[in-house]
C-alpha cells in the first residue's frame, strides 16, 4: 500500500520543472517528444509479444485449478515486477537512462498486462479491455480540455496535488505503523480492507491521475517553448508514458474492486 501511496507522484515532472539548460539550435520539439512515446509503445507491445512467445514455447504448469504458466512465462513475470518497480526510481535519479529504464519499464508493462489478461481473460476480459477504452479517452479528454483551455495548471491546482500526495504519503507511513502496534492492528486492518473506503480512495486516485495528465501536458508545452536541450525529449515523452500506464492501473484497480463489491452484494 506504501508503495502505491508513493507511486501516485511523478517524479519525472519534477525533474522536467527544474531544468534550466537551453540550446536554441537542438532544442526539444513536440514532433521528437511524438515519436519518442511512440518508441514506448512500441515497448509496450514488445512486452505482450513476448509473453505470448514465452506461452506458446513453453510446458504449461498448473499453478492452481484454472490457471497455468510456462515457467519462461513465470520467471519473466518475476523480472517484469522488479523492473516497474526499479526502473521509475533509476529514471527519476538517473535521467540519461531513461531510454533504457524507459523502455524496459514499458516492455514489463505490455508484458505483465498481457498475462494478467491470458491468464484471467475469461473472468476479467471486459473489465481489462473497459480499462483500456476508459484510459484512452480520458487521455483524449484532458488534451481537449487543457488545449481548448477549459483545465489550467495553476497554482490552486498544483496546490491541490502536492496537498494529496503529502497527506497521501503521511497516510501509508500511518497505516504502516498502525499495523505494527497491536493496539491498532485491528482496526488498521479493518481499514485497509473495508471495500466502500478502498472504492472511494480508488476514485480520489483516478481523478489525481487525470489531474497529473494536465500537469504533464502543461510541462511538454514549456519543455518545447523553453528550449530544453533534445536530450530532455526522452524524459518528457516518458514522464506522459508513465502517468497514462499508471492511470490505466488506478482505473483498472477500480473496475476490480466495483465488480468485486457488485459481487460480494449479489
Amino acid at each position: 500500500m506504501a508503495n502505491s501511496y508513493l507511486m501516485s507522484a511523478n517524479p519525472l515532472v519534477k525533474k522536467l520543472q527544474r531544468i534550466e539548460e537551453t540550446d536554441t539550435q537542438n532544442s526539444c520539439t513536440y514532433a521528437g517528444i511524438s515519436r519518442k512515446l511512440i518508441i514506448f509503445t512500441a515497448m509496450v507491445v514488445v512486452g505482450i509479444l513476448l509473453n505470448l512467445v514465452l506461452k506458446l514455447s513453453g510446458t504449461p504448469i498448473t499453478v492452481k485449478e484454472g490457471i497455468t504458466v510456462t515457467s519462461g512465462q513465470a520467471a519473466f513475470l518475476g523480472i517484469s515486477a522488479l523492473i516497474m518497480m526499479i526502473c521509475p526510481f533509476l529514471s527519476a535519479f538517473f535521467i540519461g537512462t531513461i531510454p533504457v529504464t524507459g523502455s524496459l519499464f514499458c516492455v514489463a508493462t505490455g508484458y505483465v498486462l498481457s498475462w494478467v489478461a491470458g491468464t484471467f481473460g475469461g473472468e476479467y476480459a471486459a473489465t481489462i479491455r473497459l480499462a483500456l477504452v476508459l484510459t484512452a479517452a480520458i487521455v483524449l479528454t484532458m488534451s481537449y480540455l487543457y488545449k481548448t483551455g477549459i483545465v489550467r495548471v495553476g497554482d490552486k491546482l498544483k496546490t491541490v496535488l502536492f496537498t494529496f500526495i503529502f497527506s497521501s504519503i503521511i497516510a501509508g507511513i500511518l497505516m504502516i505503523i498502525g499495523l505494527l502496534i497491536p493496539a491498532t492492528r485491528s482496526f488498521v486492518a479493518q481499514l485497509a480492507t473495508n471495500p466502500l473506503l478502498n472504492i472511494g480512495i480508488s476514485v480520489i486516485y483516478v481523478i489525481i491521475g487525470c489531474l497529473f495528465l494536465v500537469v504533464d501536458f502543461e510541462t511538454i508545452d514549456r519543455v518545447v517553448a523553453g528550449e530544453l536541450p533534445k536530450k530532455y525529449e526522452w524524459l518528457a515523452a516518458y514522464s506522459l508514458a508513465f502517468s497514462v500506464i499508471w492511470l490505466y492501473f488506478k482505473i483498472l484497480d477500480l473496475l476490480l474492486r466495483l465488480k468485486g463489491s457488485s459481487s460480494k452484494n449479489n
